[in-house]
């Protein structure tokens, strides 16, 4: 079910014994799902280790020493990675790997609605930051400000690291919920820049097209380095308006 929540398919469990790294394999199909001219072979390994535990280097370079040239491998475990596994995920830009340690798996499942159901609990200061931000829409008098006439929809939005890294804008819920069944384009203002038609992917779950939009706002920092960051969503009848919140 996981696996499957990020839209990959075929899922397969590995039944070889010298796998060499490897414990599911998977597949997700590009534009259209034309008979798998664009689809991306996933390669997973997966490792159940107490948490705050340190997940060895080599097991992280033997998943990709499996992986052939053009696929991509995800790593899942409930422990976490070092500063050098971290850097070396990148070093191979022809087999990407997406890390996920334990405390982005349980934020990956909340998001996914996986395991958790959610009672309401009161917070004075979250009521008070959803003031603050409903007051920058309004001017002095009352009266909206016209920048904001016009907004639709309003969301609070983190940009994860592996969103970062898979160059990728996940789609909030609420606003793929109301986008037309036919949208495939979406004029997107990112950070204050100029208006960039981005792609909505097959499963109107995120958007592509980002990579130029992350380096300039420093989300890619010339290093290579990924900096996940809060953003507000303005949600307009042609556009959507993303600004950087707080990194």
């Amino acid at each position: 079910m996981y696996l499957e929540k990020l839209d990959l398919d075929e899922v397969v469990v590995t039944r070889r014994s010298s796998d060499g790294g490897i414990d599911l394999e998977a597949v997700r199909y590009g534009v259209g799902g034309f008979g798998g001219a664009d689809s991306v072979d996933y390669y997973i390994q997966a490792k159940r280790n107490k948490p705050g535990t340190t997940i060895p280097i080599e097991k992280v370079r033997a998943l990709r020493g499996v992986m052939p040239s053009g696929s991509k491998g995800i790593f899942i475990t409930t422990a976490k990675y070092s500063k050098k596994t971290k850097e070396f995920v990148d070093t191979d830009p022809s087999r990407p790997i997406i890390l996920i340690d334990g405390k982005t798996l349980v934020e990956s499942c909340i998001d996914n609605e996986i395991g958790f159901i959610f009672t309401p609990v009161f917070s004075k200061n979250a009521m008070d930051a959803l003031k603050n931000e409903a007051d920058d829409f309004i001017k002095a008098d009352g009266t909206i400000d016209e920048k904001n006439e016009g907004v639709k929809l309003v969301v609070d939005k983190q940009i994860s690291a592996n969103d970062i890294r898979a160059r990728i804008l996940r789609l909030p819920k609420t606003i793929t919920n109301i986008l037309p069944d036919d949208t495939h384009k979406v004029k997107v203002i990112f950070n204050g820049m100029p208006p960039k038609d981005l792609t909505v992917a097959k499963n109107r779950r995120y958007l592509s097209g980002v990579t130029d939009l992350y380096k300039k706002s420093g989300l890619i920092a010339d290093d290579g380095s990924y900096n996940p960051c809060k953003t507000i969503w303005k949600f307009f009848e042609d556009k959507i308006d993303i600004n950087i919140k707080e990194h």
